[in-house]
C-alpha cells in the first residue's frame, strides 16, 4: 500500500478535502444528540448547511450561534464540555468544529503524519489528539459521542467490522451515542477513471483516480497525484464496499439500537449514515 497522501502529504490531502461539508455533519450529529436526548441545543442552534466559525483561536472553542454551540452563558445549554471521541480525525477539520460546538473532543488517527499536523494547524485547539485505529483504539473509557465520519469503516478489510464495531460500542457510555457513516463504493469498481483538479495554497493540483475490484471483494483506490510543486506520485489504498445490512447485524450483534439515514443532508446520498444506541 502507497498511502502518500496521509503519510507524506496530508497539507495536500487537506486542501484536496476543502470542498468537503464538514459544517453539515457536525450540524447532523448535534441534531441527533438533541433528538435522543444526549445534550441539549438551545432553539436555533442547529440549522442545515450553517457554517461554523473555527477561525478564532486556531479553531478553539468558539461558533457563530446558527449551527451549533459554543462557549455561552445559557444555563440551558448542555453540550459545552461534553467528551467525544471522534475515530479516524485525519487532519483535524471536524475535530475543529466539534471544538467550536462545545464538546471536548479526543480525536483518533492511525496515521501520525495527519495527527501531527492536525496538532500544528491548529495548536490552540482544545482537543487530544491520539495516534491508534480500529479495530483497536488505544483510549480507554466511555464517552457520551462517539463518531467516525467519512467512511472510516470501508477502510478496513471485511474480517475487522466485527471487532471493530465492537470496540465502538464499549467506548459507548450507556446513555451514550455513536454516529458514523459508510461510503456507498461501488463493488465493481469504476468503469473510467476520474479527474479532480483545484487550487490550494501551494498552486494548482490534479488527480487521476479509479476504484478497481480485487478478488476478495474489497477495491484498491488507486491515484496518481500531481502536486503544485515536486513530482507526480502514487497513492493507493484498499477500501472496502460494505452493505448496509452487514453492518446494521454488526451494531445489533454489539448490543446497539440502530437507526439509518440516507446522508447527513439532503444533497448528502453517497453514504448511509448510522445512530446507534446501547439498547434497553
Amino acid at each position: 500500500m502507497t498511502d502518500r497522501l496521509y503519510s507524506e502529504f496530508p497539507a495536500l490531502y487537506d486542501t484536496i478535502q476543502s470542498e468537503w461539508d464538514y459544517d453539515r455533519d457536525v450540524s447532523f450529529l448535534l441534531a441527533a444528540a438533541e433528538r435522543h436526548g444526549v445534550c441539549a441545543v438551545a432553539d436555533g442552534a442547529v440549522a442545515d448547511g450553517a457554517a461554523v466559525d473555527v477561525a478564532a483561536a486556531d479553531g478553539a472553542v468558539a461558533g457563530t450561534g446558527d449551527a451549533c454551540l459554543a462557549e455561552t452563558d445559557d444555563p440551558a445549554t448542555e453540550v459545552d464540555g461534553v467528551p467525544l471521541l471522534e475515530v479516524g480525525c485525519g487532519t483535524g477539520e471536524h475535530t475543529r468544529r466539534l471544538a467550536a460546538a462545545g464538546f471536548a473532543p479526543t480525536a483518533v488517527d492511525p496515521n501520525r503524519a495527519v495527527v501531527d499536523y492536525a496538532r500544528e494547524k491548529a495548536p490552540s485547539l482544545d482537543a487530544d489528539f491520539v495516534v491508534g485505529g480500529l479495530p483497536e483504539l488505544p483510549v480507554a473509557g466511555t464517552f457520551p459521542v462517539v463518531v467516525a465520519f467519512r467512511g472510516v469503516l470501508n477502510h478496513l478489510p471485511p474480517a475487522a467490522l466485527d471487532a471493530a464495531v465492537a470496540t465502538l460500542a464499549d467506548r459507548v457510555a450507556d446513555d451514550g451515542l455513536l454516529v458514523f457513516d459508510v461510503s456507498d463504493l461501488p463493488p465493481d469498481g469504476h468503469d473510467y477513471p476520474a479527474l479532480d483538479v483545484g487550487e490550494g495554497p501551494a498552486g494548482t493540483y490534479a488527480r487521476i483516480v479509479q476504484m478497481h475490484p480485487r478478488p476478495d471483494g474489497r477495491l484498491d483506490w488507486d491515484a496518481v497525484v500531481f502536486p503544485p510543486d515536486g513530482e507526480p506520485f502514487v497513492d493507493s489504498r484498499p477500501m472496502t464496499p460494505f452493505d448496509d445490512e452487514t453492518v446494521r447485524s454488526a451494531l445489533v450483534d454489539a448490543g446497539l439500537s440502530v437507526e439509518t439515514h440516507e446522508g447527513f443532508g439532503p444533497d448528502d446520498d453517497a453514504r448511509t449514515v448510522f445512530v446507534a444506541r446501547p439498547a434497553e
